[in-house]
């Protein structure tokens, strides 16, 4: 029996894309490995994409680029065309976001040829997101969802949910497409042999001997560090802060301007972005992670201290807070609630047994729930149950 042909599309492959690109890279290459026939189509207008393109196709996925595109929602003449050939050599589409004309027209183009698909909006629908932007920003949300995204979301044989959470924020859109819950996942691969602790604390000498907090993302306002440096001041003075993560929007800037207004300079180090075996040192030397966004569709960050045998402190607004509460791997606390937060902080710190019952707990957690292979196993039979269902339509 032929392999279940899988096509994945999604408005581009750039890694600043961030969360959605890096799901679908990760998803792909071990749905290939479970022995699914994998593809890729995206569209692209900087060829900084180019490089994953090619850890695909290494991997074994086809991928096929169109571009180069322009404007907000990505376009590109020859695009309608191009979907709908690859549309009709496939069992199954998947379609990853929302926003642009590719998600548009590959829906489409499933629509007339009679093809199942998935849709998987990485949070696009909750409405913290559909809030986000200037008014006339989110009255176009607004009018793109009425006009034209209701239809392709309805007529999906279903809507991909990363966490029970996601799920229920968009409830209230009683959308007419079945759910199917999937965390995203993490290369388990790289966490199974960690390295030995201090590498990363021996090229800062001012953590020796001194309790260190890892905020490991983005410095932008989403991630709660408006809530995190205030939280600070009311830890012991020992405590260490590292921030390791991308400037976004020049948002850094505002940051260390709060830290300095708290005198926090001696107890704060930024580290700018940490990559591959660097932030796993990062996160093997911590004594606990922080991650206290107001808005989080997923968290993958969160899922790496896990895998890392790292404890987590989170805010409720992760939408996996409900599964590491449950697992004993760390602890929520409510969004921007920055006395709740230093409190928490302060009790784990204070703790190191509870610090580490709660990280063995929290690797063997991950290893079972977040490993993208265990995840690609279980899309083999989604998929192939909607592939059944398409044979079975008159």
């Amino acid at each position: 029996m032929a392999a279940v042909r899988i096509l994945h599309v999604i408005s581009g492959l750039d890694p600043e894309n961030g969360g959605p690109t890096f799901a679908l890279v990760g998803l792909a290459e071990a749905q290939r490995r479970a022995g699914l026939d994998v593809s890729v189509m995206a569209t692209w207008q900087i060829k900084t994409g180019f490089p994953l393109a090619e850890r695909l196709r290494a991997a074994g996925v086809r991928v096929d680029l169109i571009g180069q595109a322009s404007g907000k929602l990505s376009r590109h003449p020859d695009l309608a065309a191009a979907v709908d050939r690859a549309v009709a050599n496939t069992d199954v589409l998947h379609v990853h976001a929302l926003w642009e004309e590719i998600q548009h027209q590959a829906p489409r183009a499933a629509q007339r040829r009679g093809v199942p698909y998935v849709i998987t909006p990485h949070g696009m629908l909750a409405p913290w997101s559909l809030a986000q932007g200037g008014l006339v920003h989110r009255w176009g949300k607004r009018a793109y969802l009425a006009t034209r995204l209701r239809k392709n979301l309805d007529r999906a044989a279903a809507i991909h949910f990363t966490t029970p959470a996601e799920r229920d924020l968009v409830a209230p859109m009683r959308l007419a497409a079945k759910s199917v819950i999937e965390p995203v996942g993490i290369d388990f691969s790289e966490f199974e042999t960690l390295p030995p602790p201090g590498r990363f604390r021996a090229q800062y000498p001012q953590l020796a001997g001194r309790p260190m907090v890892l905020f490991l993302s983005r410095l932008s306002p989403q991630k709660g560090l408006d809530v995190l440096i205030p939280a600070m001041i009311r830890t012991n003075d020992d405590v260490m802060l590292v921030l390791a993560g991308p400037d976004y929007d020049n948002y850094g800037a505002r940051v260390r301007g709060w830290v300095s207004e708290l005198l926090l300079q001696d107890r704060v180090i930024f580290t700018g972005m940490l990559h591959g075996a660097e932030r796993i040192q990062a996160f093997r030397d911590a004594d606990l992670f922080v991650l206290p966004s107001h808005h989080e569709n997923f968290g993958i960050v969160v899922a790496e201290a896990m895998a890392a045998g790292t404890p987590v402190v989170i805010s409720r607004e992760v939408n996996i807070w409900q599964e590491v509460v449950e697992a004993g791997a760390g602890a929520a606390v409510a969004g921007g609630d920055t006395h709740g937060l230093a409190d928490e902080l302060k009790r784990w710190l204070g703790d190191a047994a509870m610090r580490t019952a709660a990280g063995e707990r929290a690797r063997a957690f991950a290893r079972e729930h977040y490993d993208w292979q265990n995840i690609a196993n279980r899309w083999v039979g989604h998929y192939n149950d909607l592939a059944r269902q398409r044979l079975r339509e008159p």
